[in-house]
């Protein structure tokens, strides 16, 4: 431990609240006679910090994405006697083989009798119950089975979200049209999880509202209607925009997709292949329509198709006077959804894009393969540049692939993988193992050998980079749990890149390192200390140094969350980094907070507050964390630089079914880490208004 200390810089401000907090953590000053008062529910933004806190690639649609779902089994919990393996997966709470045993116990002694029988449930810990049980619910599953369909439409639940944002002073560069003010409106109606429809519409800073490009109102909307298990046949029907995926993602995943995290054991993907798409990102995303389709005990088939404009940079080709030749080409899609300026509304909406795919699966007692296919069309074709890193980009207006993917379990063991290939012959590979070594012990390993020609536009496999190309690398994982206060979380993450990547000129390697300690001594307390260390090669900045070197990344962070009484929980926490270019000197940096989350019972009034103190010398040693926001908001900000931010957000339910809710934040960056940087203060002001009834 001394040597990790050493390693970073200890300004006297984190010294002082590394201090209070782990004395606090550690001595017990809390008052011990509430503890048993206190109830261990987590709310949906602290589940969601165990994926994002420790994954800085994540995007916050993948958040969004996760969140929306989250929420929606809160107002509406999944009833653990009848749900399915996809289900279970959905959540991410669970690992594979917890989910076998679970269903394993349901199948050999019927349906459950309350939450308290999970206990017996082999690899099931009470922290693992505990999670799931504000999402979960047992029921016998009849009280609206029984309901006409059709009644859903009358008979639902609806909700109406409008969100209101503005940041001060906006910060908007270039000449925009509209106003620097958000704007966001969702609409869903829900009916005993069988029927859902809704509406979603945005408009981001600088884009016109209700004028201009924009006269018909809001700048991006989306809408969706789906049913769901409807019998044994009809498992899933969308329309609309939808989220699909398939196999491991070596082909298809537009829905959220997991990577390296704290979850170290979380690295299988699974669920039900095609969901109704509901965030406010503008990129990944299908729009049309999908089923899955049970044919008798075994078998099952999904069927997608897809059709939407995608923005685009659209430029004459170069041999456009031959009429062999396109007019037009397009060299990338803009992904941002910004449609601002003149120039990010010269790229609205150029580029047709048709998606079809298709999924035959085969189970059997301990498995289940699925045959994949997906046809790409765009129409014009795609030119990207010629850099020689993008020599084995996709190129043209037409893309066909097609994989096999697989699950196997068999005891206290689960295997399952995807392999892909690519109609110029790219291929791809990616399989795993999960084992119960024990109750407590659970290991995963997985090796991925993604091919540096394969092509697909839609993947995102468990891998360091994004797609599934140029990627070579062995993951192993394991959680171990001692008693119920302790636990040990790790991974260690090996990888190559055969070809060459943006920023880097040649092959390179890279390799990462995580470990978790967990102490949780009471129900409403938790400690944890968390370390990792990544390298990477990259393009070396050094003049006198050709070539790539390794560029070295390090963090230590200490956490505790606590509660002092029923209404009140604290949490602090102190993080350091460190960040190494070849030969040059270590750059060290630190971030350290407080908040206090305020909910009293019977009270309407509710709230949380944040102070944040950093100091990061580079943008490379930026340093990132999760905030609760507003509800169905996500806030996931990067700190590099000197300077302090705060939030302060309250709820205020009026009464059962209307509910306002305001977000106030403020950055003061006192040191840039670029000369052009900003400096000064940074505020934000959100307003909500929630309806449910």
């Amino acid at each position: 431990m001394h040597f990790l200390l050493s390693c970073f810089y200890l300004p006297r401000a984190v010294v002082f609240l590394t201090i209070v907090f782990t004395a606090v953590g550690f001595l017990g000053i809390y008052p011990s006679d509430l503890q048993a008062q206190i109830s261990d529910d987590p709310t949906t933004g602290e589940l969601l910090e165990n994926f994002f806190r420790d994954n800085e690639q994540a995007s916050e649609t993948d958040a969004q994405l996760l969140l929306e779902y989250l929420e929606n089994l809160r107002i509406r919990p999944l009833n653990l006697n009848a749900a399915g393996r996809e289900d279970l997966i959905a959540l991410h709470l669970l690992n594979e083989i917890q989910i076998e045993n679970f269903l394993t116990y349901r199948n050999t002694f019927g349906p459950l009798l309350n939450v308290y029988e999970l206990q017996a449930v082999p690899a099931w810990e009470l922290i693992d119950i505990r999670r799931i049980m504000p999402f979960a619910t047992v029921a016998t599953g009849l009280e609206t089975r029984s309901v006409p369909l059709w009644r859903g439409l009358i008979d639902g639940e609806d909700e109406i979200i409008l969100r209101w944002g503005r940041r001060f002073p906006p910060r908007l560069s270039g000449t925009v049209e509209g106003e620097p003010n958000t704007w966001a409106l969702r609409y869903r109606h829900s009916f005993d999880n069988r029927m859902r429809f809704g509406l979603t519409a945005e408009n981001d800073p600088g884009e016109a509202f209700f004028r201009g490009s924009n006269a018909h109102g809001f700048d991006f909307y989306s809408a969706h209607f789906a049913l769901q298990d409807l019998n044994k046949t009809v498992k899933t029907v969308v329309l609309g925009d939808f989220s699909a995926r398939m196999g491991q993602g070596l082909l298809l995943q537009t829905g959220f997709a997991p990577g390296k995290s704290a979850e170290t054991t979380s690295i299988a993907r699974g669920g039900r292949q095609i969901r109704p798409y509901a965030s406010f990102g503008e990129a990944y995303f299908l729009r049309g329509a999908a089923a899955t389709i049970g044919l008798g005990k075994n078998w099952e088939m999904t069927a997608l198709v897809s059709a939407r404009r995608r923005d685009g940079n659209v430029l004459a080709a170069q041999d456009s006077t031959d009429q062999d030749f396109p007019e037009t080409v397009f060299t990338s899609l803009q992904l941002s959804g910004l449609h601002r300026t003149e120039a990010e509304r010269a790229d609205e909406k150029q580029i047709q894009e048709w998606v079809g795919g298709f999924t035959a699966s085969r189970a059997w007692k301990n498995g289940q393969v699925s045959a994949n296919a997906v046809y790409l069309h765009y129409d014009k074709p795609w030119q990207p540049s010629t850099a020689p890193y993008r020599q084995f980009v996709f190129t043209g207006t037409e893309l066909m692939g097609a994989s096999l993917d697989y699950f196997w379990r068999r005891r206290n063991w689960y295997a399952f993988g995807e392999f892909a290939r690519s109609d110029n012959g790219g291929l791809s590979m990616l399989n795993g193992v999960l084992f119960a070594a024990q109750r407590n012990v659970t290991l995963a390993v997985l090796h991925r050998r993604l091919g540096r020609d394969y092509q697909s536009v839609y993947a995102a496999p468990f891998a360091e980079t994004s797609g599934a190309n140029n990627e070579e690398g062995v993951y192993i994982g394991a959680d171990v749990r001692f008693g119920r206060k302790w636990q040990i979380n790790g991974y260690a993450d090996i990888w190559k890149h055969p070809w060459l990547r943006f920023g880097v000129d040649a092959p390179s390697t890279g390799s990462e390192y995580l470990g978790r300690l967990t102490w949780k001594p009471e129900r409403s307390v938790t400690l944890y200390l968390l370390w990792q260390l990544e390298t990477k090669e990259r393009n070396s900045g050094i003049a006198e140094i050709p070539g790539l070197v390794d560029n070295k990344r390090g963090r230590l962070r200490l956490h505790a969350t606590y509660k002092v009484a029923p209404a009140l929980e604290l949490r602090s926490r102190v993080e350091w980094t460190r960040f190494k270019e070849g030969p040059l000197p270590w750059s060290r940096g630190y971030l350290a907070y407080q908040e206090a989350v305020v909910r009293v019972l019977g009270f309407p009034l509710s709230g949380s507050v944040r102070y944040v103190i950093f100091d990061t010398p580079n943008y490379d040693s930026r340093i990132y964390t999760y905030e609760n926001d507003l509800f169905s908001a996500i806030s996931i900000p990067g700190f590099a630089g000197r300077g302090s931010r705060y939030f302060i957000n309250l709820s205020w339910r009026i009464n059962d079914w209307l509910r306002l809710e305001s977000r106030f934040e403020q950055t003061l960056q006192k040191v840039a880490v670029t000369d052009s940087g900003f400096t000064g203060k940074q505020s934000a002001w959100k307003l909500q208004v929630r309806m449910r009834f």
